[in-house]
Formats: structure tokens, C-alpha cells, sequence
């Protein structure tokens, strides 16, 4: 019980922290702030982080943790087609639910420019994702449902950067185009065009 509590501490910090950058930037907001917003005191949270870099960083693990889960969602299609699609679709659903996620992204990348600690998270993060969308593609090629000539890393690293397309939409308005048509129309087109035409779904073959 101890522990779940410790966890809720940890989670509420995080929520305050990644709401405090959002409005004010990293560089531009205070522990004070995160103490305001999540309305804990200042001794409560500095007994779990002792700086507000040590907070951000802690938000960056925290949201790696979070989204881990919703991707494995994608893992419960029967292809291997399905579960990268499914992944595009989980991405414009949570930009749809909670947008901040997304937003953040741009403070952390340019933070990491400048800090080492920063860089090595995010990158760590990007390893791991890029990791499990390799392993959906390696898989699909072994059962022929890709074709073979497909290069899993470099597959894999394409999907990241369209994936990363819907960050746009946080920072700008499109009035002929909106996330979701872009995440539907760019799956698509990149699937197709990975798919082995020889393939026969499970479906198909009942």
C-alpha cells in the first residue's frame, strides 16, 4: 500500500510537472510551479526529486512507462499489418485525448540539444520503440506477409517519422487536413506498399 501511495505521489508530480511545461516551457517554470499546480508541499515533493531537472526526467520515464502499455495494445492484432496500423491509430487517439503528451515532445527534443542527460533519455526511449516496431516487422517478413527486401531498422526508423507527422498538429492548424485523415492516409500508403501481394491473411485462408 506503501508503495502504491508513493507511486500516486510520483504520478500527480509528473501530471503537474509536464501541465507546468506545457504553459511555461522548461526553462521558463520553477519547482515552485510544479508545488503550486499540484498543490502537494514543496518538502512532499523534494522528498522524491531533489531538482527540477530531475522532475522533467522523471516525466520523460513516466510517459515511456505509460505509452509502453498502450502500445502493447497494437500486440493483440492477429498480423503483423494490423498491429502497425493499430499503432498509428493508438497515436491519433491519444493526440485526440490528451494532446500534452505530443506537445512536450518539442521541449524535450530542443533540451536535449544542450544536455546530455536529457539526450540520453530520449534517445533510450526512441531505442526502445523503434526496438518493438522492428521486432512486428521482422516477424512479418519471417511469415512472408512483408516483403523480404524490407530492411527492419530502416523500416522501422520510417514508421517512427510519420508517426512523429502528428507532433505537427500540436504546433499548427491544417484546414484541409487533420490528424486523424493524415495517420489513416500515411499508414495506408506505407503498408500497402510493404505488404507481400503473395500473402494470404488468416481470413483468407479460413
Amino acid at each position: 500500500m506503501k508503495k502504491e501511495h508513493q507511486n500516486d505521489k510520483k504520478e500527480l508530480i509528473m501530471a503537474s510537472a509536464l501541465r507546468v511545461m506545457t504553459e511555461k516551457g522548461y526553462y521558463g517554470s520553477t519547482m515552485d510551479d510544479i508545488v503550486l499546480d499540484s498543490k502537494m508541499s514543496k518538502g512532499a515533493i523534494y522528498h522524491y526529486y531533489k531538482s527540477k531537472k530531475e522532475v522533467y526526467l522523471g516525466v520523460i520515464e513516466s510517459l515511456e512507462s505509460k505509452y509502453t502499455q498502450v502500445f502493447a495494445e497494437a500486440n493483440l492484432e492477429d498480423t503483423n499489418k494490423r498491429k502497425l496500423k493499430k499503432l498509428f491509430i493508438i497515436v491519433g487517439s491519444q493526440l485526440e485525448k490528451d494532446p500534452t503528451f505530443f506537445k512536450s515532445f518539442s521541449t524535450f527534443w530542443s533540451i536535449s540539444r544542450h544536455d546530455e542527460d536529457f539526450r540520453k533519455a530520449i534517445q533510450n526511449m526512441y531505442n526502445r520503440f523503434q526496438k518493438f516496431i522492428e521486432l512486428i516487422i521482422v516477424e512479418g517478413i519471417k511469415n512472408k506477409e512483408f516483403k523480404s527486401i524490407l530492411d527492419p531498422k530502416i523500416s522501422a526508423l520510417s514508421l517512427i517519422l510519420n508517426i512523429e507527422g502528428v507532433f505537427w498538429f500540436t504546433l499548427f492548424e491544417s484546414k484541409d487536413l487533420d490528424a486523424e485523415n493524415y495517420i489513416d492516409q500515411v499508414s495506408d500508403y506505407i503498408l500497402n506498399a510493404s505488404t507481400n501481394p503473395a500473402y494470404s491473411s488468416p481470413e483468407a485462408t479460413v
